[in-house]
């Protein structure tokens, strides 16, 4: 998309210099004087705003109104707003730009679009400008520099580029230059040592790793990485001998990037690391799912007397590739963890991945077939017998799916039919399936038949049923599937997948099979789980048979019975039972219950700072009967209590309690 933005860009130029050339005038909207030295980009900030009506960027807003408004006046900050084109970055940038409360704190407001056509004194000439609402006619750098700092001297200013696109770093160093040596140095440290006392074998090379780094903060942070994974008599032999012509440009990044894959501490690891070249440049990767395809593609390498899970050892391999710098870890508006490689990182991976032999024969390929279909399948068919993890944006038939008999991950999560083919049942050595944001609705029964298959994700928008024959997926580690439809049955016999990890709900059948008690061979279950339909549990001992107590590795456990007018009858004694052989791990950190009935908890609930004394948060919904006071005052650990429609009061005189 970059590229086709900058190929129109590229063609207006020439529209405008053909314009210019037939002596043509251009009108621009600015509200001050157009300006001869910006004839191709109009000055968005001036474009009224008024008229837009601005939705879900309210907290935006305010977050980074609350950034400007305490950031120091000492110093310098910047504050990016990244993002695809077509987001809202211009329109969030010009409603703050606006904001009442930044127009007040800052004594001057600069607003420049520096578009493709990037030339440093152009920019200063354009900033100038925006200063001064006139026209700009000097052309010598230093005379506008020396306006600049006239108009700005002793002020607080507020200046925003927009519409960046170069990613010509000697321009951009040319303009904002580059890191102080603090600031290397304490990027360094910080990576290093991890806040840590910093070591006499450091300080003594500080000069000289701070001259390597250039001023660049991405080598600062993959040197100190580098060194992290070193042992500090090793320190030096690194600067001496693998640094020693390192110089601080792109070139030299790349130098140390090469340097710290090279580093690795195993051929698993660099394996793992080359394979995410897959993903496109600035893709958020969840850990989870990175952990999952390494997996399947055999990358993950067990010790022999190692007794680590495979996904322990994935996060291990994680943990390495964000210490050494080669990752980056961020976090979504969600909070979820998700993982990213600068771009100079992501050309590493591609290079790796040749002279790793991930890429033997094209060995895992990503391919759009909304366009172009025949020539792609016919690409497809030639690279199938090598082929061992496919990304597929589009539909692929039956029979193109019938002929990648090797492959090992198949990714179809942008698919827009509505049927899986039958011929999935074929590729038996397939271990992961993601159908996640694809709109197929049916999975035929012969999915069933793959019994290598370690992760299974799903759409539930439009997933309704899972097959019957589920039960025989006995490899399934990971299935990502969710329906809010309380009376959804479970395939039969689930409990015969004794190596599932991830399962976000259970709904408890009457029937043989689909009955509490499947949850009870399921001992390796982790995450969250949502267990429903709590009112088909008759007893304490078919509760326990759930063995909640042995699942160490939830942290979130949702409970949930039915609501009244859906049960049989009025007598609810046997719910205080139930929940009693609910009993969680102690090492759970989240707890709801929803619909509870019993007028009083059970034993292990009334002494929660003992039984579960990591519990962070606790919620109670609709626990209409239940007045008994829960003695939550020495609980240290608690950080949250959610008390909804509990009429009885007892809760409620408890939140109270507790607040106070």
């Amino acid at each position: 998309m970059a590229s086709r933005i900058r190929d129109i860009n590229k063609k207006l130029n020439k529209i405008n210099k053909e314009a210019n050339d037939f002596g043509l005038i251009r009108f621009h909207r600015a509200s001050f004087p157009p300006s001869t030295t910006a004839k191709v980009t109009l000055n968005r900030e001036t474009d009224s705003i008024a008229s837009h009506y601005i939705v879900g960027r309210a907290k935006d807003e305010t977050r980074l109104v609350e950034i400007l408004l305490s950031l120091s006046g000492k110093a310098v900050s910047v504050i990016p707003i990244l993002g695809m084109g077509g987001l809202g970055k211009t329109t969030l940038a010009q409603s703050i730009y606006k904001n009442s409360q930044v127009h007040s704190h800052f004594e001057k407001k600069i607003w420049v679009c520096v578009s493709d056509n990037f030339d440093v004194t152009r920019l200063l000439k354009m900033i100038l400008e925006s200063l001064t609402r006139r026209n700009v006619e000097m052309t010598s750098r230093d005379v506008i520099v020396q306006e600049i700092r006239e108009q700005l001297v002793g002020k607080k200013f507020f200046l925003v580029l927009d519409d960046v696109w170069t990613e010509n770093l000697t321009l951009w160093d040319d303009f904002f230059g580059k890191l102080s040596d603090d600031d290397c140095w304490s990027i360094l440290t910080k990576k290093a040592i991890a806040g840590g006392e910093i070591p006499k074998q450091l300080h003594v090379m500080k000069k000289e790793i701070i001259k390597k780094c250039g001023g660049l903060p991405l080598a600062a942070s993959v040197m100190g990485g580098l060194l992290r994974m070193k042992r500090k008599e090793e320190w030096q032999l690194v600067l001496k001998n693998k640094l020693s012509n390192f110089s601080g440009d792109e070139d030299g990044v790349m130098e140390i990037l090469k340097l710290s894959f090279d580093c690795l501490p195993s051929p698993s690891i660099k394996k793992c690391f080359a394979y995410c070249s897959i993903f496109p440049r600035d893709t958020m990767m969840k850990g989870d799912m990175l952990i999952e395809l390494w997996m399947s593609e055999g990358l993950l390498q067990a010790n022999v007397n190692n007794q680590m899970m495979m996904e322990e050892i994935g996060m291990n391999c994680l943990r390495i590739l964000l210490q050494s710098s080669l990752f980056e870890e961020t976090k979504s508006y969600q909070e979820i963890d998700y993982y990213k490689m600068h771009d100079l990182v992501h050309d590493l991976a591609e290079s790796m991945s040749k002279s790793t032999k991930v890429v033997k024969n094209i060995r895992y390929l990503a391919v759009d077939l909304s366009g172009g279909r025949e020539e792609r399948e016919k690409l497809l068919e030639r690279l199938s017998t090598s082929l061992r993890t496919l990304f597929v944006k589009g539909d692929l038939s039956g029979d193109m799916l019938m002929k990648l008999k090797n492959l090992y991950v198949l990714n179809l999560s942008h698919a827009t039919t509505q049927e899986l083919p039958i011929t999935i049942g074929k590729l038996t050595h397939l271990r992961y399936v993601n159908l996640s944001s694809s709109r197929i609705r049916i999975l035929p029964d012969s999915l069933c038949k793959l019994y290598n298959l370690q992760t299974l994700a799903l759409d539930s928008m439009y997933v309704k049923d899972l097959p019957k024959g589920m039960c025989n997926l006995i490899s399934l580690r990971h299935l990502y599937f969710y329906t809010f439809d309380e009376k959804f049955q479970m395939p039969l016999e689930m409990g015969r997948l004794s190596c599932l990890q991830t399962l976000e709900f259970f709904n408890v059948g009457r029937e043989k099979g689909r009955q509490i008690e499947e949850l009870g061979c399921l001992k390796n279950l982790k995450g969250s789980l949502s267990v429903r339909n709590l009112q088909l549990v008759k007893d304490r001992k078919a509760a326990e048979e759930a063995n909640l107590f042995g699942k160490a590795n939830l942290f979130r456990l949702i409970l949930v019975w039915a609501l009244a007018w859906d049960r049989e009858g009025d007598n609810y004694n046997y719910d205080k039972d139930v929940l009693d052989g609910l009993r969680p791990h102690p090492n759970l950190e989240e707890l709801v219950i929803q619909r509870f009935m019993g007028d009083q908890f059970p034993r292990w609930s009334m002494d929660l700072p003992i039984t579960l004394p990591k519990l962070a948060r606790l919620e109670f919904y609709y626990c209409h009967r239940c007045g008994e006071l829960l003695p939550l005052q020495n609980f240290t650990f608690l950080k949250e209590l959610v008390i909804w429609f509990c009429p009885s009061g007892g809760l409620l005189r408890q939140a109270y309690l507790l607040s106070a």
